[in-house]
């Protein structure tokens, strides 16, 4: 029996008999152009053992995996989840962002004072700090840069945050770029309808820990030295943010706001993006968004607290 050479086909890469697709710039033969080459995945001497790729034994395998999907009564399919789990997992949030406090059923809020809004501008200025500490490492690791502020040039036009639809234009105004701060009269504006927006804001600072998430599950490769490194550094990162979620999170609760939920369908899926250049872009914008959630909980305290007196 003539078995397709579609069925379960597999592009042959080093490093693996029947890998998954590798997303880099320019597929993985051409990692070294974006990688040093001294931690690059494609020139390492492993590939020069790989086994050649054989039509014949995909066809073997084919033969094998075919029959027992018909003794299953399943149609010829690698992997396909059923309908009903795969809609299942598109409604579902992650709890690290959907209950960052890990509340319980019982857990009850506070009452908001202008502490909170103090509370969440000093861990998010922490968790700057802290996550800008390695970005020249980041840059040279991952891009070959000596430094990420040079790095930051070619992509100063490149968006990640923003170009989610939900995303309003004052969750993260086009003038607010990494180390610049935003003018008073722009957060004097802002205070007006903070209720309106912080709801945005918190579903943004929701995508920016999945992003971070999704770097250090899928984005890195553990097989090489700069990679594992840099993982424990974003996940590092990943907790951070998370601390900032939790207390804007009480926020929420305290003004009695809007959680907006983010499901997995609207995490972008690491499968379908090129994994160097959306690890940089998160970085990039975690920085930045941090810098003004910073400005704007400091605002926030500072108008609230003279209410207060």
């Amino acid at each position: 029996m003539e078995i397709p050479e579609s069925l379960c086909k597999c592009e042959a890469c080093p490093s693996s008999d029947c890998p998954q697709p590798i997303n880099r710039t320019l597929g993985c033969e051409q990692c070294s152009k974006t990688r040093s080459n001294k931690f690059s995945d494609c020139d390492n001497e492993k590939a020069g053992r790989n086994r050649p790729y054989k039509a014949s034994s995909a066809k073997s395998i084919g033969a094998a995996v075919y029959l027992l999907l018909l003794l299953s009564r399943l149609s010829p399919q690698c992997s396909a989840a059923p309908p009903k789990l795969t809609m299942e997992r598109q409604s579902q949030e992650n709890s690290l962002w959907g209950n960052p406090c890990d509340y319980d059923s019982n857990s009850k809020s506070v009452e908001y004072t202008a502490k909170l809004a103090k509370d969440v501008s000093a861990q998010a200025r922490n968790a700057y700090e802290s996550t800008a500490k390695y970005k020249d490492n980041l840059a040279l690791k991952l891009h070959s840069y000596p430094s990420f502020d040079e790095l930051l040039k070619v992509w100063s036009s490149d968006d990640w945050l923003r170009n989610f639809t939900w995303f309003p234009e004052e969750g993260l105004p086009r003038e607010k770029v990494l180390y610049q701060a935003m003018t008073d009269e722009y957060m004097d504006k802002l205070m007006k309808n903070i209720d309106k927006v912080l709801p945005w804001m918190f579903k943004g600072l929701k995508m920016v820990v999945a992003g971070l998430y999704s770097i250090s599950k899928e984005g890195l490769n553990d097989a090489i030295f700069s990679d594992a490194s840099m993982k424990h550094n974003i996940t590092e990162s990943m907790h951070n943010v998370r601390a900032v979620l939790c207390l804007f999170d009480e926020i929420m609760r305290a003004r009695n706001l809007e959680i907006m939920p983010l499901l997995d369908s609207e995490i972008p899926d690491m499968k379908n993006v090129d994994k160097l250049s959306y690890a940089l872009l998160v970085y990039r914008d975690t920085l930045n968004y941090l810098e003004y959630l910073a400005q704007v909980f400091q605002k926030m305290y500072d108008m609230d607290s003279n209410k207060a007196d």
